[in-house]
């Protein structure tokens, strides 16, 4: 099969290296891009992590939501198996409050519904424009009325070198990435509009390193 050929994401062969390769390049940005709100969010009795991988998120949300349930959601079996390790290194009784499911969202739909919080981050650029529109569908539609939706990712964004600088790091991602798991993207799609069109409204937006990366908290009226 060709290489960039889809047929499948699949993250396992990069997930031991994805926290290393993360530092070395971004240094500590994704992560604060990932954080960004994280010290006010609202209570919330059930929340979706979706495609979060190795788990780095997770902890910082233990340590500052005191939620009922969390539903942690990867396609990658590799990404899932680091995430509920480090979560067992960190709190046996916070692994009670964690269910992991292997969920691929262009092929499934979401473990459950009534989700208060959902959280995407660094996972919507994986798609092509109508599994983007399906996937966001699927997650709109697990969330109750007022549900918090944040989300973090990169964008081409900014003044003229910033935009160029941010083309050429996402033309480079996309090439590895559709190389070592197959991702669907050729190119980086604003899931904005998509967003929008299921009534989660933009509240705050904050921007790092340079523009390269934005977080949104986004809310149903």
């Amino acid at each position: 099969m060709d290489f960039f050929e889809y047929d499948g994401m699949n993250f396992n062969r990069v997930a031991p290296y994805f926290e290393r390769l993360e530092k070395i390049i971004f240094n500590k940005q994704m992560q604060r891009c990932r954080t960004a709100f994280i010290k006010r969010l609202p209570p919330a009795k059930k929340i979706a992590l979706v495609g979060e991988g190795n788990g780095l998120f997770l902890l910082e949300l233990l340590q500052h939501c005191d939620c009922e349930q969390i539903h942690y959601l990867d396609s990658s079996q590799t990404m899932l198996e680091l995430a509920r390790k480090r979560l067992e290194g960190f709190s046996k009784d916070a692994s009670r409050r964690v269910q992991f499911y292997c969920c691929d969202l262009t092929r499934e739909t979401m473990p459950d519904e009534n989700y208060d919080l959902v959280v995407t981050n660094f996972f919507l650029d994986v798609f092509d424009k109508q599994s983007l529109n399906d996937s966001i569908t699927k997650i709109a539609a697990s969330c109750s009325t007022n549900a918090v939706w944040l989300y973090a990712d990169f964008q081409i964004s900014g003044r003229i070198y910033q935009r160029i600088r941010a083309f050429a790091w996402i033309k480079i991602m996309y090439v590895f990435f559709r190389f070592v798991a197959q991702i669907q993207a050729q190119k980086l799609i604003d899931p904005s509009e998509m967003l929008e069109q299921h009534g989660f409204r933009l509240k705050e937006l904050v921007e790092f390193d340079r523009g390269l990366m934005r977080a949104e908290w986004r809310q149903r009226d």
